[in-house]
């Protein structure tokens, strides 16, 4: 595993997601202020489409989701389950905000990545 600088964390809009494209895989990687950073897949395992990054967010049942923009499926930032459907799940990134700049950790596919919050 190795940490990936993405952009400036001036380019993150808060309160809203972005699409990346890092290491041959397309995330999604949200801005929540004071709540931190997130990274996911940004393909919907619903459909194969690359979009969560322009889902909506909200809080249900305590945790923060992303709901999916074609067929509204809300998977969980911290867990990456989806609350409609238990078969359906996103990859979770590690992500960081150091030096201004934000880092991915990309992950090989036999490891567990967690998500590391921090403030912008």
């Amino acid at each position: 595993m190795r940490w990936v600088d993405i952009c400036d964390e001036s380019a993150l809009p808060r309160f809203g997601g972005i699409a990346a494209w890092c290491e041959n895989r397309a995330v999604a990687i949200f801005n929540l202020g004071d709540q931190g950073l997130y990274a996911i897949s940004n393909t919907d395992p619903a459909t194969g489409v690359s979009l969560l990054s322009r889902g909506l967010i909200c809080e249900l049942e305590g945790d923060i989701w992303v709901a999916s923009p074609l067929h509204k499926q809300h998977y969980s930032l911290t867990s990456g389950e989806c609350i409609e459907d238990e078969s359906l799940r996103v990859q979770l990134y590690p992500i960081s905000c150091k030096g201004g700049r934000v880092w991915l950790q990309t992950a090989s596919e036999k490891s567990e990545p967690r998500v590391l919050r921090s403030a912008i």
